[in-house]
């Protein structure tokens, strides 16, 4: 097992523009190459300027499918949708033309991506694999794509990709930006149970390659 290798940056839109440089590289290669290309990504805060600088490159976007990395259980025009905000934020421009699979109902979502870009939370989640779900176990052992998870605190259940597929990705990426993260990323990145830190789960394996972008 590889350690992930860990890229910080002086600010968060130096992160973000070399992140999404290296996204569109990725996926011009698996669309030359193979002619499609599949890209997970985060919803929440972090990932939206990464998203400006993404949707802006010249690739063939109409035969790229992007899944969201989870999901909350709300109405589709809800605000909280990560949907709606991957279309605000990323479906613009040029890349209006890429086609987004829905989790709720699940649409068809791929059996291997080029990309999977998380984020992290201060309490070591990423997607919706939360620390004290009841549900937790059952999604880091399932061998399906998706499950669904009660979150004590949280108003809405959470549909979320499993480790089974987001480790079915040539590469993972972590944006996530703070001090207080990063305290909590270099203790996820120690050995331990995942039901600790779910992050583990996308740490600890040596199926995919991580790479983190952080800043302060």
């Amino acid at each position: 097992m590889s350690e992930p290798a860990f890229r910080a940056f002086e600010t968060r839109s130096d992160a973000a523009r070399a992140l999404a440089n290296e996204l569109a590289g990725v996926l011009a290669a698996a669309l030359e190459r193979r002619g499609s290309a599949a890209l997970v990504v985060s919803g929440g805060t972090s990932p939206v300027e990464m998203f400006h600088h993404l949707r802006e490159q010249a690739i063939d976007w109409t035969n790229v499918t992007v899944v969201p990395s989870d999901e909350r259980d709300v109405p589709p025009e809800h605000p909280d949708r990560n949907e709606g905000m991957i279309r605000r934020e990323l479906l613009q421009g040029p890349a209006a033309a890429a086609r987004l699979v829905s989790l709720i109902p699940p649409g068809e979502i791929p059996e291997r991506f080029h990309a999977v870009v998380l984020g992290m939370g201060s309490d070591g989640h990423t997607a919706s694999l939360f620390p004290g779900s009841p549900d937790l176990q059952a999604a880091l052992d399932s061998e399906d794509a998706l499950h669904r998870l009660s979150v004590p605190g949280l108003k809405a259940d959470r549909v979320s990709l499993t480790p089974q597929a987001l480790l079915s990705s040539r590469r993972i990426d972590l944006l996530f930006f703070g001090e207080e993260k990063r305290a909590v990323f270099e203790q996820a990145a120690r050995p331990g149970d995942p039901a600790e830190f779910p992050v583990r789960a996308v740490l600890e394996q040596d199926r995919a390659p991580v790479t983190v972008f952080w800043a302060p």
